[in-house]
């Protein structure tokens, strides 16, 4: 709450009190879901600060309705960036879901907002071009913005289908909610393969291929938003058999890519700044709090008290028995800390394996 709390401003959330690379920036997934944090500690400071970023984000708005990756203030100027070596699609639908919340909490008058949540859904629409309800993802064009897969990635699936469904909701505008529900069917019936055995969607599919992986943020946001529950119920159970039963804290992809798969020459060549996709590290196998506390919202959700309280029990030995200072990622063998440390990420994650089952969660974010 204290990092939260300090990482809140007039600008926004910022994404760390790191100064690395443009960690200070506020970047508009980070600080939606730090906002989110803020609304079930019901913090004043945070949810000020969530509304400053929204507001800021409407301001920055493109011409063709793209929400900015991230913007950060120097010298009395606004420095904004739509994504570098490919466009943070995710920014779009993480803001819908930022105004949606906060506007079904109270804090967020979303009238002002309304024209352009539309130029966003308009937006998406387009991404999608051939009218089949899904949408395809460069790589590097969310969250894991320096991993290798790209195509009708799930994560982005999901989080379409649940901004729709929120903003048809806030905005009463019932063809946002029609289209959510095509998404979702379409979700159920292309990533959920008919194997004997399967304990988890696949997490992107192309004309070419089909990354058939562990895709931790796509499985704990399926459970948390309600988009297609029978998949997100399916991988609960998966996770809980896998990882959860066995004491193990799943990480955000498995299996890992070393130096003897395929996709290794192409995960070793792709970054921005210095190469951290090491085998166990950053989205290569590393374990993130942030989506440990997004799948302990699901698991609330889902009404899995013991796999809840297995996953706070875990967590808990890890990062309270070593020196942790909010860094981006645990090891996935050793549980070291690693990444840029103080991080709103980190932080967020930490609230929501506290918050996770209470009644301000049901209040919040179930529909």
């Amino acid at each position: 709450m204290s990092l939260l709390r300090a990482l809140s401003g007039p600008d926004g959330i910022r994404a760390s009190q790191s100064r690395t690379t443009n960690y200070e920036a506020v970047f508009a997934r980070d600080a939606v879901m730090a906002g989110i944090a803020g609304l079930l500690l019901d913090d004043r400071a945070i949810i000020s600060a969530l509304t400053s970023t929204l507001e800021r984000l409407r301001e920055l708005q493109g011409g063709a309705g793209q929400i900015a990756s991230n913007y950060r203030a120097v010298n009395g100027e606004t420095q904004v960036s739509f994504g570098t070596l490919a466009p943070r699609i995710d920014s779009a639908t993480w803001y819908v879901i930022g105004v949606a919340i906060a506007a079904r909490a109270g804090t967020l008058d979303p009238r002002p907002f309304r024209d352009s949540i539309r130029a966003v859904v308009r937006l998406l629409d387009g991404l999608e071009y051939n009218g089949r309800h899904l949408i395809y993802i460069p790589p590097g064009g969310n969250w894991a913005d320096e991993y290798v897969y790209e195509g009708y990635i799930l994560y982005d699936q999901v989080l379409r289908a649940w901004a729709l469904r929120l903003a048809g909701g806030v905005f009463v505008e019932p063809s946002w909610t029609e289209k959510a529900a095509a998404i979702e069917q379409t979700i159920e019936s292309r990533f959920w393969p008919h194997d004997a055995g399967r304990t988890h969607p696949i997490a992107a599919f192309s004309p070419t291929s089909s990354r058939d992986i562990f895709d931790l943020a796509a499985c704990s946001l399926l459970a948390v938003s309600g988009v297609a529950p029978t998949l997100a119920s399916a991988a609960l159970a998966g996770i809980s058999n896998r990882y959860l039963g066995r004491s193990r804290l799943p990480p955000a992809f498995d299996p890992v890519i070393d130096e003897s798969h395929p996709d290794w020459p192409a995960l070793r060549r792709y970054h921005l700044h210095d190469f951290r996709n090491k085998p166990h590290e950053f989205h290569n196998g590393g374990i993130w709090p942030v989506w440990l506390g997004w799948l302990s919202l699901g698991l609330g959700r889902a009404g899995r008290p013991s796999d809840l309280e297995r996953l706070r029990q875990m967590a808990a030995d890890k990062l309270d028995t070593q020196r942790y200072d909010f860094e981006e990622f645990l090891h996935g063998v050793t549980y070291a800390p690693g990444g840029v440390a103080r991080m709103a990420y980190s932080a967020t994650g930490v609230v929501f394996l506290r918050a996770a089952g209470s009644e301000r969660q049901r209040q919040l974010l179930d529909l």
